[in-house]
């Protein structure tokens, strides 16, 4: 089990579903609606792609202010101030009058959606039920540059209100979670440096690539201290028991790597398409080719208590060395296509595994840190994807 500590019951999973696949199908969405943006607000195309970086920011921030809230107050209070942000942030893009007011509302959507997220896994309790989270943030995150196309004849601004359909499972959460136990929130109550520094490490991360030496440097430093601190404060926000666990840093190298690898071949498949078919079609054929990965990711990880664990972890990497190899160096198009199949399976299917997995290993009091943690990894793959996805195609 992942967290039973923190659930009356079981929580039907098609809740979690809900609670969690609206975050990845706004994130998807931004590019599309950039030129429109730019015009209405009056700012540079160049500008507008803040926008896109700010709901990356903000998405990574989602983790390690869930897993504080998750330790200092519990599920309940974590679901009500996620779900809160992202009705704040919706609220304040459906109104933007300018380019800062809509990029705080993008942050706040996207640090309250990337809670929900971390909240969605945390309760899911196994990897079946992992799996069926994180295949659907796959298959619906699929959708989002058909749905921001579609819905901009209506206002660019309607795509970006994507987020709130994930409020309606949010009562269904209150309902089951259970009250905190206080005695699980003595250790991060005091630990207000290891949190700052958690965000500040992070946010660096982000901005690597808008800010370059300067954030590099940041990151480098906060990183520094982190570990300092880690060292001194063992039972703090960052655990020691956890990060020093072979299964965590695995686990976090695993889900990083693999999530990395999906969001940069998202990037980069359809421009190596482009000399080969149109545009209609790359659309066409990636959608499918990523709800085909989905579907699969989400039969794998029905099945991984019977294929066991060495098989699981042989099958994971190597399909994520496949999807790479059929990028670089496939020689057919639709072979090239296929790696992002081959990419959203593996991401998907080892968030869901290494998840269920980590809960079972980690001690029980930092079971729903721990799980946090590797969120925030596999969503810092949605910051550096993009990145890398630039400097190749350079």
């Amino acid at each position: 089990m992942i967290a039973p500590a923190v659930q009356k019951r079981r929580i039907a999973v098609l809740y979690l579903i809900l609670l969690a696949t609206p975050t990845s199908l706004s994130a998807n969405i931004t590019i599309t609606v950039i030129p429109d943006l730019a015009r209405a607000l009056g700012v540079s195309a160049a500008e507008a792609t803040w926008a896109a970086t700010a709901f990356g920011w903000g998405g990574v921030l989602g983790a390690p202010l869930t897993a504080a809230l998750l330790r200092i107050r519990g599920i309940r209070a974590a679901t009500i101030v996620n779900a809160t942000l992202v009705l704040l942030g919706t609220l304040l893009v459906a109104g933007a009058p300018t380019l800062p007011t809509l990029l705080a509302g993008r942050a706040a959507q996207a640090a309250g959606g990337g809670g929900l997220v971390t909240i969605a896994i945390t309760l899911a309790g196994t990897t079946s039920r992992a799996g069926a989270i994180t295949a659907g943030v796959g298959l619906v995150g699929a959708f989002g540059p058909l749905a921001g196309s579609t819905l901009s004849v209506i206002s660019w601004r309607v795509p970006l209100l994507l987020s709130l359909p994930g409020l309606l499972a949010v009562p269904a959460v209150l309902r089951h979670a259970a009250h905190h136990d206080s005695r699980e929130a003595t250790a991060t109550r005091t630990d207000a440096i290891g949190i700052l520094l958690v965000m500040t490490l992070v946010s660096a991360i982000v901005l690597i690539p808008r800010l370059e030496l300067a954030a590099a440097a940041a990151a480098a430093v906060a990183g520094l201290m982190l570990t300092l601190h880690v060292h001194m404060k063992p039972a703090g926000f960052v655990p020691r028991p956890v990060i020093r666990s072979r299964a965590f840093a695995g686990a976090a190298v695993a889900a990083g790597t693999l999530s990395t690898s999906y969001f940069a071949l998202l990037y980069t498949v359809p421009r190596l398409l482009e000399r080969h078919w149109t545009t209609e079609r790359i659309g066409l054929m990636t959608l499918m080719m990523l709800t085909v990965g989905s579907i699969a990711s989400l039969s794998f990880t029905q099945w991984t208590s019977r294929l066991g664990a060495a098989v699981t972890q042989a099958v994971l990497p190597a399909t994520g060395a496949v999807a790479v190899a059929l990028a670089l160096a496939a020689p057919w198009p639709v072979l090239v296509a296929a790696s992002t199949a081959f990419a959203v399976f593996a991401a998907t299917a080892a968030m869901a595994w290494y998840a269920a997995r980590v809960g079972e290993v980690v001690p029980h009091e930092h079971r729903a840190t721990a799980v946090s943690l590797l969120t925030l990894c596999y969503q810092l793959g949605g910051a550096f994807g993009p990145a890398l996805a630039t400097l190749l195609l350079a």
